[in-house]
This record gives structure tokens, C-alpha cells and sequence, in this order.
């Protein structure tokens, strides 16, 4: 895929860039190998830690998913506020220089068939979107899935209540990516209530509905109704040819409508043959759970609110659910991992299926000044315990955590 010719251009590009190629100046200890039977939590610089991952996990991550700071200014308990802040600071690019060589580093760590994902607001979207164009390529652009993250109701801003973030979705390359899917929810699977001797069904009109966009002339043709007359297509062509018409002659009903016209439709089984049930598509807009569910999942480990806005790990418990197989093995990585939603997104969803993903997990240990917790890294290592204990004891075998830590090298 040709990579966009249109980049940004901002003070420190060139350095920034040059410092996703400069040799760590630290290296992991205990020494890292790559386990697929474990999970790994790094302590340290993520820039650093993904340079001293890169030669053994390069080419082998399915799906990267990152929640990097939002350049909003707001004094929290961790960096997120870059460059002088004001009209003439250049806020932006300081944000910029940070992300650039670690999206440079990331694109490296996918498999040919992996995805990244990257959750965003407003303020730094359209700048993380060109970095991706140029980084990814244009045409591995998937999606960029609206998250309505909360539900404002009353006053609170002068002009429009926010309400959304987005996660922009890349392939490393698109022609390799699988499709996406899920599970039905219950209302689509209520939608399937004929039954004959395969199962489950619903009709479907054979007829093609919208417009005569490109017409295919071995889609247009008329049919035989059980009295013996022709029903021509009511449409600008039928959804099967005649072949196929004739091949799957089971899958076909002809009934008459309240108007006492024939109409013909298909059989749509809710399973396969061999009892696969359907699946759908996802959507691009997200409304399932808000910042509220990762709040309340927070209380819930920990007895109170430790770090602010955390990720709901529902959200990314779908991402990574749409882009790998029930009982997969393909690898996790998160190296803006917070508190740590990643980690029990990808655990809960291990017990769900009975897959096996490992999670590779980087934090800083920025400080928080919590009773408990020392730094961010602790919180996330804390919830990835948590989490793996809760599940042990509800029957499941969550795959082992192995820390390392960044050390500089003498």
C-alpha cells in the first residue's frame, strides 16, 4: 500500500524521528524471551521499552491497542499537557514529537494481518489522523469508530455538550485483515422466527432493493409461481441468478402478499450447516458502556477511584473481540497502558472464549502520590492481579504475568 504523500510538518519532526531509530539507552531486566504461554508488564519508558521489545517481538502482534494522553491541558495525575499552552505555544507540536516515533516503532511490532487501535478526542484527532495516513498508509484506514462516551445531560458547556471520543482503526495491511464480526444480540436472533427441519430462519425478498446501480443481466429473468405463472422481478434485478436459484431450490419460498401478489423470498438460517451461528458486522458507533462503567469497574477492584477516566475494559474487550478468533492465541499490546483496562479486557475475554492471548503491557511508573500506590505501573499491575485472582476463583486459568523493568545501561 502507498503511504500518503501529504504529511504534517511541525519544529522537532526530524528529531522526533530519529529518536524511533536510536539505540535504547536501557535494557529489560530479567533479560526478556518471548512466552506465548504468559502475559508481560514492562516498568519503564514506553519509547525505550518498545525499542528493547522490537528485535524479539517485531512482525508478531495482532492487535495494538493504545489510549495515549490527550494534550487537554488539565493538571492530571499524569502527563497531559504538552508544549506552552496558550496562542502562540505550540502545544501541538510538543504532543507531535511524543507520538511520532511511537507510532513509527508500532507499525513494525503488527503482523501482516494485525490492526492498531488508538482512542482520541477532538483536540488531537485530525493530527493523529494524518500521522496515521502517512505512518499506515491511507488505504489501511478501517474505520474511526465513534465512542459516545457519556450521556450529558443539562448545562455544562455554552455551545454543544461532548459527548464523544473516537478510536481510529489502521490495518498494517487491509488486504490481510479478516473481516470483523460479533455476536447477534438477541433482538436480531428473535428476527429468525420461521423453523423447518435445518433450523432457525427468516425471510429474505430475492428481489434487489435500492438502486439500478450497474444492472447484471443474469440477474434479471422471471420466475415460476406454484400456479404456473411468471413472476417478473418487481425490482431492477433479483440478489441470485438463475443458477443459484436452481441450486439452492430449498431455500426458496413463493407466497403470496396481502395483495395477492407472488413474492419470492430466500431462507436466511441463523446457523451453518455445521451449526456455526451467525454473526454480524460491527458498526462504527460505539454506545455500550461510558466513562461511568470504567469508574464503576475501578470501585470495584479497588474500593475507590485511583486513577481518573479509565477505559471501560468493555471497549476494548470488543475491539479485540471483533479482530480475533473465539479461543485465539494472538497477542496483545498496550503500551499506553494506564490502569490497566487492556490487561482485564484481555483476561476476561480469555475466560469468555477460552482463548489464550498474551498481553504485552507497558507503563511508565509516573508518580501519583496514592497511599497505596506509588506510580500509575503499580495500579496497573495491581488490576492485572486483581483481575487474574477473581477469575482463578470463579474456575478459569488465566495465563501467568511476567514483569520486567527498563534499567539503564551502564
Amino acid at each position: 500500500m502507498e503511504r500518503s504523500r501529504t504529511r504534517l510538518e511541525w519544529p522537532g519532526r526530524a528529531e522526533s524521528a530519529e529518536a524511533a531509530v536510536t539505540p535504547p539507552g536501557s535494557t529489560l531486566r530479567p533479560s526478556f524471551y518471548f512466552d506465548p504461554g504468559r502475559h508481560t508488564l514492562v516498568r519503564g519508558d514506553n519509547l525505550e521499552a518498545l525499542k528493547c521489545l522490537l528485535p524479539t517481538l517485531e512482525g508478531t502482534i495482532r492487535v495494538i491497542y493504545i489510549d495515549p494522553p490527550y494534550n487537554t491541558g488539565n493538571g492530571l495525575l499524569y502527563n497531559d499537557r504538552f508544549g506552552t499552552w496558550g496562542r502562540d505555544g505550540d502545544r501541538h507540536g510538543a504532543w507531535l514529537s511524543m507520538i511520532y516515533p511511537r507510532l513509527l516503532l508500532a507499525l513494525r511490532f503488527l503482523r501482516e494481518d494485525g490492526i492498531f487501535f488508538a482512542s482520541i478526542d477532538d483536540r488531537e484527532l485530525p493530527r493523529l489522523r494524518m500521522l496515521c495516513d502517512e505512518i499506515f498508509g491511507e488505504d489501511n484506514l478501517v474505520a474511526t469508530i465513534v465512542w459516545r462516551k457519556k450521556v450529558v445531560r443539562g448545562r455544562g458547556n455554552r455551545h454543544i455538550l461532548p459527548q464523544t471520543e473516537y478510536i481510529l482503526a489502521y490495518a498494517r495491511d487491509i488486504e490481510r485483515l479478516p473481516p470483523f464480526s460479533e455476536p447477534l444480540t438477541k433482538r436480531m436472533k428473535d428476527e429468525y422466527g420461521h423453523r423447518d427441519e435445518r433450523g432457525p430462519y427468516k425471510k429474505i425478498p430475492l428481489a434487489k432493493s435500492g438502486t439500478r446501480h450497474s444492472p447484471r443481466p443474469n440477474l434479471s429473468y422471471s420466475l415460476r409461481a406454484p400456479d404456473g405463472s411468471e413472476i417478473p422481478c418487481p425490482t431492477h434485478q433479483w440478489r441470485w441468478s438463475r443458477e443459484t436459484v436452481e441450486k439452492k431450490h430449498g431455500e426458496i419460498l413463493i407466497e403470496k402478499n396481502r395483495n395477492g401478489r407472488w413474492t419470492v423470498y430466500t431462507k436466511q438460517y441463523l446457523r451453518s450447516e455445521e451449526g456455526t451461528e451467525r454473526e454480524r458486522t460491527p458498526e462504527s458507533y460505539y454506545d455500550r458502556v461510558t466513562t461511568s462503567d470504567g469508574t464503576r469497574e475501578m470501585k470495584e477492584l479497588f474500593g475507590e477511584v485511583v486513577l481518573d477516566f479509565p477505559k471501560p475494559s468493555r471497549l476494548i474487550r470488543d475491539l479485540i473481540a471483533w479482530t480475533t478468533p473465539k479461543g485465539s492465541s494472538d497477542p496483545v499490546m498496550d503500551f499506553f497502558a494506564g490502569s490497566g483496562s487492556t490487561a482485564q479486557a484481555v483476561l476476561e475475554l480469555n475466560a469468555q472464549d477460552g482463548g489464550r492471548r498474551p498481553f504485552f503491557l507497558v507503563q511508565s511508573p509516573d508518580p501519583i502520590g496514592h497511599a497505596d500506590f506509588t506510580t500509575i505501573y503499580d495500579i496497573c499491575r495491581a488490576r492485572a492481579g486483581k483481575v487474574a485472582q477473581k477469575l482463578a476463583g470463579l474456575g478459569h486459568s488465566p495465563l501467568p504475568v511476567c514483569e520486567y523493568r527498563l534499567t539503564p545501561i551502564p
